[in-house]
């Protein structure tokens, strides 16, 4: 509108992510947690695994993703974040870290990586496919990530999101207007807050407005009308 767009022209049609999600959904349901661990594993630390003769129930487990350059790329905002995940998070449960290799270089770079890699509790993973991502994230107590998709999807999953981002292009995923996710950017107290917060709320999936994985056909409707229309 503010380019001047005639409001002829302008489809509202919903999220095409969410068609993707649904059409996965059964799929990365049937996923086993161990599985995507053993497949994907960089190193597994001496308590962070069921044992493989005797399985369990995979314990309460929360997800990291980091690979923005504005929490990465600085030491300083780097390590408070690393210490609050291998101190604090990995002392309330397991904690599965998909390492995005920008990350990784990083926590090299700044002499990071041995300690993270020696941390109790922690599983980090290379990063993880499609179906692998979205199982982890339907089975995650918790989500701590900087990556706009994984909001959209914690949403319809109902995965409590800590944001480590200062703004969100997607508003619709955030808490104050019915989401579950939550703006923290990397500063380490309102992190701790909203982690401790996030804990104590029930998992409540939602669906904004076309969310509901039938944008593909809509959007294809909309291209016709168009073309019918000149």
């Amino acid at each position: 509108r503010k380019e001047g767009t005639p409001e002829k022209k302008i489809k509202f049609v919903g999220n095409i992510m969410i068609d993707t999600l649904d059409h996965n959904f059964d799929k990365a349901k049937n996923l086993d947690i161990q599985e995507i661990i053993t497949q994907n594993s960089k190193l597994r630390t001496q308590n962070s695994t069921r044992s493989e003769q005797n399985p369990e129930p995979f314990p309460p487990f929360a997800v990291v993703t980091l690979h923005r350059p504005s929490n990465v790329d600085s030491r300083h905002t780097l390590e408070p974040i690393v210490s609050f995940i291998t101190e604090e998070v990995c002392r309330e449960m397991v904690v599965i870290w998909s390492l995005h290799p920008r990350t990784e270089k990083m926590l090299s770079h700044f002499g990071l990586l041995d300690m993270v890699k020696d941390t109790d509790n922690l599983i980090l993973l290379s990063p993880v496919g499609y179906h692998s991502m979205l199982k982890l994230n339907m089975d995650a107590t918790i989500l701590l990530t900087d990556s706009g998709g994984l909001q959209e999807e914690c949403t319809v999953l109902g995965t409590p999101c800590i944001t480590l981002r200062q703004n969100t292009e997607r508003p619709v995923t955030l808490l104050e207007h019915g989401g579950v996710s939550v703006l923290t950017g990397n500063d380490m107290p309102v992190i701790r807050r909203e982690f401790g917060t996030a804990l104590g709320r029930p998992r409540q999936p939602q669906r904004p407005p076309l969310w509901d994985g039938q944008t593909a056909p809509r959007c294809l409707q909309a291209i016709i009308d168009m073309q019918n229309a000149t």
